[in-house]
């Protein structure tokens, strides 16, 4: 779409639905052209048994901030970002870190209740479509997001163009293992990257150091099934030695796992996407770039950029999903 189509299609149709399916909490709003968000709101995923009530609350709760700004004839499309989601079917499969179990048609869901085109892609996908419009990744033509929350993923982008993959599933990086002998994962599976990278991961981390070494730390305080991400974060903050020695090892495990993508597809650039990239990347880089170059092919060492994201939190959610829907076709039919 060239700058005069967008201009005319916005000047028609000024807003657009971005809606951030996470493990605990989803967040929706509406955002105009120029990346405001104009409303927004959230549920607790966990509330709802199945993805149908899910959606019948969010509709329900759309409707005034729809009508806030001028009604249903003003909003081109909706987007959701969600993990597992198939980039293609534009189902929700099998996913891991959901309750809602099995393939879910959460796109014609939305659709068939609001009228309106309704495109999802994986989180993934759609925090790469959000950094290219919005965010750190604006200018790039090659670099891949890495999403670390919960779960842990990557979305990919090549010569400017968003890697669907094969049958639209693409950058599982977390499900890959990186220890056979390792922690058991949500997936299924055992050593799985994201069994160290992601909220689980790091908290076991912190709790593995607290329970075999004998170095003072204020996380000693509180009960180990109390121990957060955030704390940990304000603790390495705060100069806590088990807290930056936990962001080390978790920095060192994903360099090094970055090592066989930046080998593979030479990016420009990772950024680091998500709620703990936010809250731990400054301290997670240093380990990251030095897990990665250590290790990586001399001629390419150094060659890779790596950079946090600007974009947090909700907000972020919000405008990664609604990235998607203003590339959704007014007329494009889901499969």
């Amino acid at each position: 779409m060239d700058e005069r189509e967008f201009h005319k299609m916005t000047s028609l149709r000024p807003y657009v639905i971005g809606l951030g399916l996470r493990e605990k909490t989803s967040v929706f709003g509406i955002v105009d052209a120029l990346g405001n968000i104009i409303c927004k709101d959230h549920v607790t995923t966990t509330d709802y048994p199945d993805p149908t009530s899910f959606m019948f609350d969010v509709c329900d709760r759309l409707q005034p901030m729809v009508k806030q700004v001028g009604g249903w004839d003003t909003i081109k499309a909706m987007g959701i970002g969600a993990a597992s989601g198939n980039n293609i079917t534009q189902r929700i499969e099998n996913a891991a870190n959901l309750s809602w179990k099995g393939n879910i048609s959460l796109a014609s869901m939305f659709q068939g209740r609001l009228g309106i085109a309704v495109s999802l892609a994986n989180d993934c996908t759609v925090a790469a479509m959000g950094e290219m419009t919005y965010g750190a990744a604006r200018g790039l033509k090659d670099f891949i997001c890495v999403l670390v929350n919960g779960g842990m993923g990557a979305g990919i982008v090549l010569n400017g163009l968003i890697f669907m993959g094969n049958k639209g599933r693409v950058g599982e990086v977390g499900h890959v293992t990186l220890n056979p002998n390792g922690r058991p994962c949500t997936c299924g599976k055992v050593g799985c990257i994201e069994s160290y990278v992601s909220r689980r991961g790091i908290t076991q981390t912190a709790r593995e150091l607290l329970a075999f070494t004998s170095k003072p730390s204020a996380l000693r305080s509180v009960a180990p099934a109390d121990i957060t991400v955030e704390l940990i974060a304000k603790c390495a903050d705060e100069g806590d030695a088990i807290a930056l020695e936990t962001m080390r090892k978790t920095g060192d495990i994903l360099g090094h796992a970055m090592t066989a993508w930046a080998s593979l597809v030479a990016p420009e650039a990772f950024i680091l996407v998500g709620e703990v990239s936010s809250l731990c990347g400054r301290h997670m880089l240093e380990p990251i770039l030095t897990g990665m170059n250590e290790n990586m092919f001399d001629a390419m060492k150094w060659s890779t950029k790596v950079y946090l994201s600007t974009l947090h939190g909700d907000d972020a959610s919000i405008l990664y999903a609604s990235a998607l829907a203003w590339k959704t076709k007014e007329y494009e039919l889901l499969l």
